[in-house]
């Protein structure tokens, strides 16, 4: 067995029952999960998955602010990359967690950076993305034959936004929270053939929203996902 190795493992989008079946193999068999938190009082979406799976006395949980000072985060991947290469060379089998795909806007992309420049090899783990999930709940496709679909973080500008669902046949944007005014502006100004927001999907509290046709909720919709089906040009199929 390769000791300098530690897995990266996807749980998927929040359903506990859509963690699969080897991320459920490696994760009862490690002796350390490391399992973000949100914030400093302990609260962690990850942790009320993985605790279907792992005694809570091999969790270790770590804080990552939620916010953009790159110095901080930097620091926070940097220290925790030094505990699990201490823990590594103890001979201990370690793995870490993150929500939906670990390669998808993902917390975990940085501190497999941060591992690697250390000597720790990465292994993956692929987990259901939000982007999936969500689809699966409207029933919409993402793509079909001769088709495409991009994904996107959703840009603060309106015009910006208008641009990049006129580039695919389905255009999902993430992270869109607080800048949801801004896609409401730009489906309002380039009407599509669709637009959904999920929020929390497969998670206690799950809602769908058709844009197009619904008022939505006054207070911030955290952890939502939007799917646009741009317009289809006269003659098309």
């Amino acid at each position: 067995m390769n000791n300098n190795i530690v897995h990266s493992i996807g749980l998927g989008p929040g359903d506990p029952e859509l963690v699969t079946i080897k991320a459920k193999r490696i994760l009862e068999t490690s002796d350390d999960v490391i399992v973000p938190q949100s914030d400093a009082l302990g609260r962690s979406v990850a942790k009320d998955i993985i605790v279907h799976y792992v005694d809570s006395s091999r969790l270790i949980m770590y804080y990552f602010p939620m916010n953009n000072n790159k110095e901080q985060l930097r620091q926070r991947y940097t220290e925790l990359a030094e505990k699990i290469k201490a823990l590594v060379a103890d001979g201990r089998k370690v793995s870490y967690v993150s929500m939906g795909d670990p390669t998808i806007f993902s917390t975990s992309n940085y501190l497999t950076e941060t591992l690697l420049a250390r000597g720790i090899n990465v292994v993956h783990v692929p987990g259901i993305s939000s982007i999936n999930a969500s689809s699966s709940l409207l029933g919409i496709p993402l793509t079909s034959k001769g088709g495409d679909f991009g994904v996107y973080e959703l840009p603060e500008d309106v015009q910006r936004t208008v641009e990049l669902i006129q580039r695919h046949q389905t255009t999902v944007f993430m992270k869109v929270n607080k800048k949801l005014p801004v896609l409401l502006e730009a489906i309002k100004s380039e009407p599509p053939d669709a637009a959904y927001l999920v929020n929390r999907v497969t998670l206690d509290g799950q809602q769908s929203f058709d844009l197009l046709n619904e008022l939505l909720p006054k207070e911030p919709l955290y952890l939502s996902i939007a799917l646009v089906k741009k317009k289809k040009l006269k003659g098309t199929k």
